[in-house]
């Protein structure tokens, strides 16, 4: 028993002292418990006799009710105000069943005598709260099922006699429904001081119309699932057209929080199949509006269960959504469907998002946009999901994650119909018995996962509790024997429920505090409200709503893990803004806190202005990069991401010799390029030139240099690409000459006649005579990834170039020319896909491959690099652009990430073939369908899934794998090297913040005022196959250099957020401003303004 402090009508009442004394000292940062944090306690000890079934008949079946395997939730709060959290679960084919808590992990089934025996039925979500604001829980549980009998599926309102009996009063209230019901949240909506209702419903089948007909019907509110209820003196009314929540969807889960912190509740919908979630913001008027097209940037595909929480303790709230997504290669081969290439982009084309077979975790930018981090954060795949649940489970201040796993049948299997055919023969005509016979049912463990630092998370299955297996669906936290730590049970089908009770307090692993909240009538569990806990070493938020994770409601007492804080501050903010802040309170006690005590005034927060800001003036720059329609993947279907979108590529100078910069902006194939003259008002006036000539090629790479020594500044144009076939004459490079006044002209007999796609171009004095060469890097080979391009430098003689290849073999993103060993002249450093960091020494203009030893082992999939002297110390220090470490290919000590090229079926074209480790050996990485469709040969070598899921990359393509191009990744991380002047680096990984994406450019300035600059980097890749997510997690990032470590800066401090998927950064000057002008592909420039500032100290993530 723990110490229990009440503030009440502004008087203290005391337990006595029965605390934890001398409790150990834990870090918040190093010490990590070991031990067990969880005993499951079985139903002979606990009581809790109750198993959740599911009964299959030839009429009631998963062929006539899809839903059938979705499972039941839990519910659990305090009925009988004793002050111990009592237990409802909900059940399928099984009875519900109602437990009073007796104390000491002892509970009484009192469902007969509760009165909610009485009303059979298939109940599916559950929650406790006190609907008529009398101070006692009531229960609602929602009803669907395969019966045709409507009294099994009519939704059931248990209002509390507070007697130990419960009136069942659905109707009255106006909450009765049959309309296939998965859960109910309640809020208060408009801040009347009510609680208001969102019930989630789901089709009684799958819709079997096209998919054009079906978004019509749903956009035009004629298909509808769900109902938005507003109360109105204590009666729900349907008010669902009203506040633009007629929404449709096959749904698992409802979030409930203020995501823009306006200080009205938001919600959050997640829907399995091709039907997208909701992000509805409430806008005050008693409307909400979908905002999950501008938010978020990809989602979940079969969404199930979902969280929304501040998962960072940045107090602002994230969410987290699980798919079906199996963690393991064989189950992934074998169970999961693929990705239709056609449905997909269908769905992208009718507005139903971006849509992937991952969970999705998206962490809040603090601007009204999510960028979604699960394959950075280690949660995307946990296999068939159900119920996720955040909370601090080792009490270091993180929260951490327990997610359900199983289903009862897999019907997603991929050989169902092979093994029929195997067991019974073609053609035979099976019966539901045999059917089942077939159907692997699919229970994998529960997953519990330890928040390591806010954004990324350790599994700690098998170490925080003993490993069980168990078909589970609903969970629901609450600290059943108030000892100051959080248990938790859950409802499991076929199995018997599990009460988990936690060791946390027991073992010591660190302090924490409980707050327990009582509200104003008539919302008398203060739902809604905001609780901050405030430490010397963090900040934690938690928003009290029941409803969460999958058909289940939580207890509202909330538990903050303090690590070893002694003390805290507690700030509640009340759902009607008023506050309450309890100051330097002790750990290790329960505090409860009344609403009409404690009710301090509003404060306003003075917040500096952000360092920049997005700029409301184009100042004439309205180029918009278009993209060419091209198929990437239509001769390599196995590509990970597209090769023809690389641009757009932009460059400054002063053009026309007015002092002024001026910009130049290439073009996509079929889009003219824009050159940008800048006038003294600082606006820029769009020019014509000849770059209309070439049209039709790409723009990829561009630099200003004086070519013909006339002291202007002439233009060249990479041309790059995949859209046309190798050595056509839409990649030859074009130079156009400046005529001193801005009037460019391309020149014809300049450049020598080479053909290649490319990128990168670097301009130096390579032979010291006094004019500038280039170099040329060789991007890629149309239809021949990874194979790797001619790279070439353009040596200057007398104005014209003369073509000398340099042996490279890479696909060149990136470079530059640089003096990185001080030794006087300018050296030559480059990155690629596939390729090392490359260094080549300059030797009085010949070029040789550098051997240094830290670089020999940094194989990635680059795409930028620049130089900048960060540490002030007189030599030239280098940022490197990686694919990033937020993607589903890994490559570290325990995850390879290989590539394989040939032409494995002999049929004329270029397979590629992706891998990684499993089991000591290397797997493919794509699947048995889209491998075969690149090779048919899969198909007739494997001829079920099984095979092809047990299969290793050698019993797949044999001997041609060693007869073929072959890289294996060393890293994918986006990098620093710090330069010892003597060409000796030393290499860190850049902040988290520039590993959710590709980064694929950086520039610098001092942004703060301090004297010092800044890095941004900016980066992103959609175009990407459809089975790995896009690559669109980044809005930018601005890191300084503190103490020879980088740090990233605070978004909101800096107001640095790029929209789109960018490729170039540059800064320009513009009558005495500075612009940050982010280049996007396909799509419209960003421009932001930099404030003028004094130094400023930042706030750092």
């Amino acid at each position: 028993m723990r110490t229990i402090v009440c503030f009440l009508l502004g008087v203290l009442f005391f337990s006595c002292n029965t605390g934890k004394e001398n409790t150990p000292e834990i870090s918040l940062e190093n010490k990590e418990f070991a031990g067990l944090l969880f005993q499951p306690r079985p139903a002979e000890e606990t009581n809790l006799h109750f198993t959740n079934t599911v009964v299959e008949t030839d009429s009631e079946n998963y062929q006539s009710y899809f839903f059938i395997y979705n499972g039941s939730g839990v519910a659990v709060g305090d009925i009988n105000n004793d002050g111990l959290a009592d237990i409802y679960f909900a059940g399928n084919s099984a009875d519900d069943k109602l437990f009073l808590n007796k104390g000491s992990l002892k509970f009484e089934d009192i469902s007969v005598s509760s009165g909610i025996d009485a009303f059979k039925g298939w109940s599916t979500g559950v929650s406790m709260v006190d609907v008529n604001a009398d101070g006692w829980l009531d229960i609602y549980v929602c009803r669907a099922g395969p019966s045709q009998d409507i009294a099994l599926r009519t939704n059931r309102l248990y209002i509390n006699n507070q007697n130990g009996t419960f009136s069942e009063k659905a109707k009255e209230f106006g909450l009765q429904s049959t309309a296939y019901s998965a859960q109910i949240a309640f809020f208060d909506y408009d801040l009347d001081g009510d609680l208001d209702a969102y019930l989630l419903n789901h089709p009684p089948k799958l819709i079997v119309s096209s998919l054009q007909e079906h978004i019509k019907n749903v956009r035009s509110g004629k298909s509808t699932t769900d109902v938005f209820y507003e109360n109105v003196d204590g009666v729900f009314i349907d008010k669902s057209k009203e506040s633009n929540l007629q929404n449709f969807g096959y749904r698992h889960g409802i979030a409930i929080g203020d995501i823009n912190k306006d200080g009205y509740p938001d919600l959050y919908i997640s829907s399995d199949s091709d039907d997208p979630d909701y992000l509805c913001i409430n806008q005050g008027n008693k409307t909400f509006r979908n905002e999950i097209d501008s938010a978020f940037r990809h989602t979940s595909f079969n969404s199930m269960g979902n969280e929304m929480i501040d998962i960072n303790n940045d107090d602002l709230l994230d969410i987290f959504v699980l798919d079906m997504a199996p963690s393991d290669h064989f189950r992934s081969k074998a169970y999961m469907q693929s990705m239709n290439v056609v449905r997909y982009n269908n769905l992208v084309k009718f507005g139903f998002h971006h849509q992937y077979m991952f969970n999705s975790l998206q962490l809040n930018n603090g601007n009204n946009t999510f960028s979604e981090l699960g394959q950075f954060a280690g949660v995307a795949k946990t296999d068939w999901s159900w119920a996720p649940l955040f909370f601090d489970m080792d009490h270091d201040g993180y929260k951490d994650l327990f997610v359900t796993n199983g289903i009862k049948e897999n019907f997603l299997y991929r050989d169902i119909n092979v093994d029929a055919r195997s067991k019974y023969g073609k053609g035979f005509s099976m019966d539901l018995k045999q059917l089942l016979e077939i159907v692997p049912s699919d229970i994998s463990e529960n997953v519990f996962y330890k928040n390591k630092d806010g954004v990324s998370f350790e599994n700690k299955s098998g170490k925080w509790s003993s490993p069980s297996l168990h078909n589970s669906n609903g969970v629901a936290t609450a600290d059943f024997d108030n000892d100051g730590d959080l248990d938790f049970v859950i409802n499991n089908m076929e199995s018997s429920a599990v009460l988990y009770e936690s060791l946390a307090v027991n073992e010591g692993v660190g302090n924490s505090i409980k707050i327990k909240l009582e509200g104003k009538s008539p919302n008398t569990q203060a739902i809604g409200a905001k609780i901050k806990l405030i430490t010397k070493k963090q900040t934690q938020s938690h928003e009290l709503y029941t409803t969460r994770g999958y058909l289940s409601s939580v207890d509202t007492p909330v538990v903050f893990g303090i690590g070893n804080e002694e003390k805290a501050t507690i700030e509640v903010t009340w759902p009607d803004g008023k506050k309450s802040i309890l100051n330097e309170i002790p750990a290790n006690k329960e505090y409860i806190l009344n609403y009409e005590s404690g009710i301090t005034a509003n404060q306003t927060k003075n917040e500096a202005p952000p360092l920049t800001s997005r700029s409301k003036d184009n100042f004439g720059l309205t180029f918009v990069h278009r993209e060419d329609s091209f198929d990437d993947y239509y001769e390599q279907i196995l590509l990970p991401h597209s090769q023809s979108n690389i641009g757009p590529t932009i460059s400054k100078g002063d053009v026309n010799g007015d002092g002024l910069e001026d910009i130049f902006i290439g073009g996509a194939a079929g889009q003219e390029a824009a050159m940008y003259l800048q006038n003294r008002d600082g606006n820029f006036i769009y020019k014509k030139g000849d770059w209309i000539l070439h049209k039709e090629g790409e723009d990829t790479g561009s630099i200003f240099f004086d070519y013909d020594g006339d002291e202007d500044l002439d233009l060249y144009v990479v041309s790059g690409g995949a859209h046309l076939k190798e050595g056509h004459e839409n990649y030859q490079d074009c130079l156009y000459q400046n005529d001193g006044k801005g009037n460019f002209k391309k020149m014809q007999d300049v450049l020598p006649d080479f053909r290649i796609s490319g990128q990168s171009v670097a301009a130096t004095d390579i032979d010291n005579d006094g004019d500038i060469d280039l170099f040329v890097g060789g991007r890629l080979i149309p239809n021949g990834y990874p194979k790797a391009p001619k790279s070439y430098l353009l040596i200057n003689e007398n104005s014209k170039f003369k073509l000398k290849e340099l042996q490279v073999n890479s696909m060149v993103a990136a470079a530059l020319f640089s003096d990185y060993d001080s030794d006087g002249d300018q050296d030559l450093i480059m990155v690629g896909e596939w390729s090392r960091i490359e260094i080549f020494n300059n030797n009085n203009g010949d070029f040789s491959r550098a051997e240094i030893p830290n670089l020999a082992a940094t194989r990635g999939l680059w795409f930028g690099l620049a130089e900048n002297d960060i540490d002030n110390d007189g030599d030239s220090d280098y940022f490197v652009g990686n694919l990033g470490l937020n993607a589903k290919f890994k490559a570290d000590q325990s995850h390879e990430f290989h590539i394989y090229g040939n032409d494995f079926d002999e049929n004329g074209t270029y397979d590629i073939v992706l891998s990684s480790n499993y089991h000591g050996k290397l797997v493919p990485s794509r699947g048995r369908e889209c491998s075969s469709q690149q090779m048919p040969f899969i198909k007739d070598k494997f001829t079920d899934y099984k095979s092809f899921a047990n299969a290793s990359l050698e019993d797949i393509y044999g001997e041609k794998l060693l007869q073929g191009l072959h890289y294996q990744a060393d890293m994918l991380s986006s990098v620093f090297l710090l330069n010892d002047g003597k060409g000796n680096f030393t290499i860190s990984e850049l902040p988290w913040q520039a590993q959710l994406s590709p980064i694929q450019d950086f520039a610098f300035l001092d942004i703060n005022g301090d004297g010092k600059d800044e890095i941004i980097s900016v980066g992103n890749l959609y175009n990407v196959e459809v089975e790995t997510q896009r690559y669109d997690a980044s809005e930018g990032a601005i890191f300084s250099f503190e103490n020879g470590a980088l740090v990233n800066l605070n978004a909101m401090d800096t107001g640095f957020y790029t929209t789109g998927d960018a490729r170039k950064v540059i800064i320009l000057e513009s009558k005495g401003k500075k612009l940050l002008i982010v280049a996007n592909n396909n799509g419209a420039l960003d421009i932001f303004e930099v404030a003028k500032k004094k130094p400023t100290a930042l706030s750092s993530l």
